[in-house]
């Protein structure tokens, strides 16, 4: 009895070549002498081991047209421009707030002045002392102990 191994799936990779749609391909029609235009002359091509483009590239002009370069010119000086009086209004805008930071600073100096002056005339220093000028006399502390007699 023969006996068979089922097949294993083999880990080929496809093929990646275009398939030419049953005509033959490019590289079948050349022959020896040349690219298989029947000349016969065996002159090779200027591109010979390399792959020719189907068609070929027209002359286009340049990316950079000149007005391309003076919009880009302008507009590069627009932008500069711009950001030059931003930078003006903004330092003109520091200078404003370092002035204010200033004046208020030497606003809050002068009212914690007049509050310690306020504070020192009306402390408890001061009412006690004009107090006893004027005759009066201490009561003591507030909470005394009542003595009571039998």
């Amino acid at each position: 009895m023969y006996v068979k191994s089922p097949m294993k799936k083999s880990s080929v990779k496809p093929n990646r070549r275009g398939i030419s749609g049953g005509s033959p391909s490019a590289r079948k029609n050349r022959t020896v002498f040349g690219n298989g235009n029947g000349n016969g002359t065996g002159a090779t091509p200027r591109n010979f081991g390399k792959r020719a483009s189907q068609d070929t590239p027209k002359k286009t002009l340049p990316a950079f047209t000149p007005w391309k370069v003076i919009l880009a010119s302008f507009l590069i000086g627009v932008c500069g421009i711009l950001y030059i009086g931003h930078v003006f209004s903004t330092q003109q805008a520091l200078i404003e707030v370092q002035q204010l930071e200033a004046e208020y600073e030497r606003a809050q100096r002068l009212y914690n002045e007049q509050r310690l002056a306020y504070d020192r005339m009306v402390g408890p220093k001061e009412i006690y002392q004009k107090a006893r000028e004027q005759g009066f006399i201490n009561a003591g502390p507030a909470d005394q102990i009542i003595h009571i007699n039998p």
